[in-house]
C-alpha cells in the first residue's frame, strides 16, 4: 500500500530524500524476527581484559514481501522468480574490543511451480506440480540470477524426503532445474569447481529416525563442509590510525572490513519451517566455529546454549507467521536433546496447524492480499506528483515512438474422448493445424480441451489419475512441434494442465512466447456437485501477457 510513496521516494533528489526520511512520515518495518542477547564476558569467546564489558549475538530474519500468504495459499514460485516463506536470517556477533561477526543464509520454498491442498489428514495435502519443466525454467533461472546478484555462489541444502513420493517428485524437478540453470554452464570449459550452484539432498527424516535421533541432523555438516570454508564469513575489526592535525598528533579508531561472505546456503523442506530451522542453526554454529577457529578460540557451552536458544526463538516466530504456531522440534534445538514433554508440544502444535490451515488461514491470507494491494478490484494509492505527472503525460503522447505492438494468435480446440484413448498415436494435425492464412500458422498460445478424458468410475471420481492428460499432452505437443518445425517456428512447451474428473484443460505456448507471460493460475470447479456422476466439471486458467 505504501509503494507509490516508495516510487515518489526513489525520484527525489538526494537533500529531498533525507528530508522526507527525517519527518518520519515513511516508515518501513520489517516481518519476521529480530533479538539481540547479552553474552557476559565469561561466556563470551572474544573477552575484554580491561574493561570487562559483555559482547552481543543477534539475529535478524526478514521476510520478503513479494510472494507473501499462509502455508496452503502460498507455495513454489511466480514468474519473477519470487518464491513463498522467502527469509533472509543474519547472525550477528559483537565484541566490545570492536570486532564483528556476521554471516548470512536464506531459506525459500522449493522454486517451481506447485500447490499443495489442505486436508484434515496428512494424506489428503495432495502436492500437484502445475507447470512443465520448459515453462519453469526462465522463472527458476530468474530466482537463482537474483541470488547470485545478492549474494554469490549457492549451495542448495534440500531437506525433502525420499520416501515420501510427493516430495520426491519436487526433489526430481529442482534438481532437473539446477542441471540446466545458466549459472553452471556459463561457458563451454566450466567444470563442477567452477559451479555457481551446488546442491546437497539430505533426507531429513530417513537420517535422524535412528537412536541418534535428530542429533544425526548435525552429520549434514561434512556434505557442506568445503563449501562454508569457501563462503567464508563477513569480518570487520576496529583499527587504530594515528593522524596529525594543527601539529597534533590523535588516534582514530574506525571499522576495517577483513573479510566478505562470499556466498550462501539456500535451505529448504516443504514448509521451510522445522526442519529447516533446525539445520540453519547447525550451519549458524559452524559458521561460528569456523571463525573462532581462525582466531584459535574456543567457545563455552553457555554461549551455544544462548545461540541455540535464539535460534529456537527464531523458528517460531516464522513458523506462526507461516502456519500459525511455532515451530516442531524446537525443543531440540533449544535444549540440544528432545524429551517427552517436546514430543507431545510438537503433537499439540501439529493438530493447532490443521485446524489453522483449514478454518483460519482463507481469512489471514485475504489480509495479507489487502495489505500488499493484490486483491481484485483494489484501487491503488495515487499519490499527487505534477513533475513526474507531466513527464508521464508527455511520453504517453509519444508511446507510439518507443513501444511495439504486435498480434498474437490462439488456438482453442476442444475434443470429447467417450474414456476412449484411440488417436494418441494418430496424426492430430487435421484438428491441431488447420488450413488457415500463413501468418495464422504456428499460433502463440494453444488452449486444448478434453472431455469424458478417463471413464467416469467411482475410482476416478474420487482420485483422478493424471496419467491419461499426460499422455494426450505428449501427443498434441508432437503435433504441434512437427508443424512448427514444418513451418521453421519455435517449439511448444507445456504452460500449465489441469484436470478435474473426465475434463481437462491444457496450454501450450511458444518457446520464445514464455517471457512475455505471466500470473497463470489455475482452479477446478464442479459445478453438479448434487450428483455423484457429476459430468459438468469445469476447469479455468488466467494468464496475462505482456
Amino acid at each position: 500500500m505504501i509503494q507509490p510513496l516508495v516510487d515518489f521516494r526513489a525520484r527525489l533528489a538526494p537533500k529531498e530524500k533525507q528530508a522526507l526520511d527525517a519527518s518520519g512520515i515513511l516508515t518501513s518495518a520489517i516481518r519476521g524476527f529480530a533479538l539481540t542477547i547479552t553474552v557476559p564476558s565469561s561466556a563470551s569467546p572474544v573477552r575484554a581484559p580491561r574493561s570487562g564489558l559483555p559482547s552481543s549475538m543477534t539475529l535478524i530474519s526478514r521476510l520478503s514481501c513479494r510472494r507473501a500468504g499462509t502455508r496452503f495459499n502460498a507455495r513454489g514460485i511466480d514468474d519473477d522468480g519470487n518464491v513463498a516463506n522467502f527469509v533472509e536470517t543474519e547472525t550477528i556477533f559483537a565484541a566490545p574490543t570492536g570486532l564483528c561477526f556476521s554471516y548470512t543464509q536464506v531459506r525459500g520454498s522449493v522454486p517451481v511451480f506447485w500447490e499443495q491442498a489442505t486436508g484434515l489428514l496428512p494424506g489428503q495435502q495432495k502436492i500437484t506440480i502445475t507447470r512443465s519443466p520448459e515453462a519453469t525454467q526462465p522463472a527458476f533461472d530468474k530466482h537463482f540470477e537474483n541470488l547470485e546478484l545478492s549474494y554469490g555462489a549457492i549451495h542448495v541444502v534440500n531437506l525433502l524426503s525420499n520416501e515420501k513420493q510427493s516430495e520426491l517428485e519436487l526433489t526430481h524437478r529442482y534438481r532437473h532445474h539446477i542441471r540446466r540453470s545458466p549459472l553452471n554452464y556459463a561457458d563451454e570449459h566450466s567444470t563442477k569447481e567452477h559451479e555457481l550452484i551446488k546442491l546437497t539432498e539430505y533426507d531429513f527424516h530417513a537420517e535422524t529416525r535412528g537412536p541418534g535421533g535428530y542429533e544425526m541432523a548435525s552429520m549434514i555438516q561434512q556434505w557442506i563442509r568445503n563449501s562454508a570454508d569457501g563462503f567464508a564469513y563477513y569480518l570487520s575489526e576496529e583499527m587504530e590510525e594515528r593522524a596529525r592535525t594543527n601539529g597534533q598528533d590523535y588516534i582514530i579508531r574506525r571499522p576495517t572490513t577483513i573479510l566478505q561472505q562470499e556466498g550462501v546456503f539456500r535451505t529448504n523442506c516443504l514448509d521451510c519451517l522445522d526442519r529447516t530451522n533446525l539445520v540453519q542453526t547447525i550451519i549458524s554454529k559452524m559458521a561460528l566455529e569456523i571463525f573462532l577457529g581462525h582466531k584459535s578460540l574456543g567457545a563455552t557451552q553457555d554461549f551455544w546454549a544462548r545461540h541455540s536458544s535464539m535460534w529456537a526463538d527464531n523458528g517460531d516466530a516464522l513458523s506462526r507467521i507461516y502456519a500459525g504456531t511455532g515451530a516442531l522440534k524446537s525443543s531440540f534445538t533449544r535444549h540440544g536433546k528432545m524429551s517427552l514433554a517436546g514430543a507431545l508440544a510438537d503433537a499439540r502444535k501439529s493438530a493447532t496447524r490443521m485446524y489453522i490451515n483449514n478454518f483460519a488461514d482463507k481469512g489471514r491470507q485475504n489480509t495479507i492480499d489487502m495489505l500488499l494491494g493484490r486483491l481484485m478490484g483494489q484501487v491503488p494509492v495515487h499519490l499527487y506528483d505534477p513533475i513526474n505527472d507531466y513527464v508521464i503525460a508527455e511520453l504517453s503522447k509519444r508511446s507510439a515512438e518507443y513501444t511495439d505492438n504486435e498480434v498474437i494468435h490462439v488456438l482453442v480446440g476442444t475434443f470429447n474422448l467417450n474414456g476412449k484413448t484411440h488417436g494418441l498415436h494418430e496424426d492430430l494435425s487435421s484438428w491441431l493445424c488447420p488450413n488457415v492464412d500463413a501468418s495464422q500458422q504456428c499460433p502463440e498460445i494453444v488452449a486444448v480441451g478434453f472431455q469424458e478424458i478417463v471413464e467416469l468410475s467411482p475410482q476416478q471420481i474420487m482420485s483422478t489419475d493424471p496419467a491419461r492428460r499426460q499422455a494426450w499432452e505428449a501427443a498434441v505437443r508432437n503435433c504441434l512441434n512437427e508443424n512448427a518445425a514444418k513451418h521453421g517456428r519455435e517449439e511448444y512447451v507445456l504452460l500449465r494442465g489441469g484436470q478435474l474428473v473426465g475434463a481437462s484443460l491444457s496450454v501450450f505456448v511458444r518457446a520464445g512466447s514464455l517471457k512475455s507471460i505471466k500470473n497463470v493460475e489455475g482452479s477446478l470447479k464442479k459445478v453438479n456437485t448434487s450428483h455423484p456422476y457429476s459430468r459438468c466439471p469445469c476447469a479455468n486458467l488466467p494468464l496475462a501477457l505482456h
